[in-house]
Order: structure tokens, then sequence, then C-alpha cells
């Protein structure tokens, strides 16, 4: 699939992630590229069969905080690089947070330090 042919916003999107098959045989880690509400590309260890269905450990890293979301998904594409995993299933909540993180990064770009609110003490 081309850029052109996709609908959603995407972000670039660098983490280490942890993938589990849904049957639990095969464990791996990738790096991931980027990342949208439909799915993710990653650069893995280990490449997973086309339709493979699996768990991803994403997480995500601020500058005083670590958050670790879990999503079901399926492999959709293999490259040379890596592969692309969409998202089948997930919380309402992780959905929330990866909106929230792409709206973000679309909107303001990359911040290199987080932004101040008014009701903020520094």
């Amino acid at each position: 699939m081309n850029r052109e042919q996709r609908q959603d916003r995407r972000i670039r999107f660098e983490s280490r992630i942890c993938i589990v098959t849904e049957d639990g045989t095969v464990k791996a880690e990738a790096d991931s590229r980027d990342i949208s509400l439909m799915g993710i590309y990653l650069v893995p260890e280990k490449k997973l069969p086309l339709n493979t269905f699996c768990n991803l450990q994403i997480t995500i890293q601020g500058e005083s905080s670590t958050m670790n979301l879990t999503v079901h998904g399926k492999v959709c594409r293999v490259d040379e690089r890596g592969m692309g995993i969409a998202f089948v299933d997930m919380k309402k909540d992780i959905f929330i947070h990866i909106k929230n993180l792409i709206m973000l990064h679309t909107t303001y770009g990359v911040p290199k330090k987080p932004p101040t609110f008014p009701c903020q003490e520094d």
C-alpha cells in the first residue's frame, strides 16, 4: 500500500514494542517507525508471517512518566524492512491515548519540551 492510499493520519513514533503471537508461541521485540489509529509499522528482530494475529505492548515514554498500552493486531504487510500491523481491537481508553498522541504531533509537531499550561506550576 502506498502513502496515497492511506486515509489515516500517521506520525513518526519511535518506541520499543513487545510482540506476542495470539497463541503465545512467538515472543519478539521490535522498534516502531510510525503509528496511526489504524495500525503501526515495526522493524522487528523476527518478522511474523502475513495474517498472524498478535498482541502488542506499546510503550509511550514521557518526560516524567511511562505508559504501556496493549493492543490486539494482525500482520497486514511484510516488506524487506519490517511489517505493518493493523489494529483489530483496543480498549476505548487506549484508542483515546493514541488519538491524542497523533493529534498532538500533527497539530504542534514533536515538542522539544512539554507545553506549559496556565494552571501548571513550575
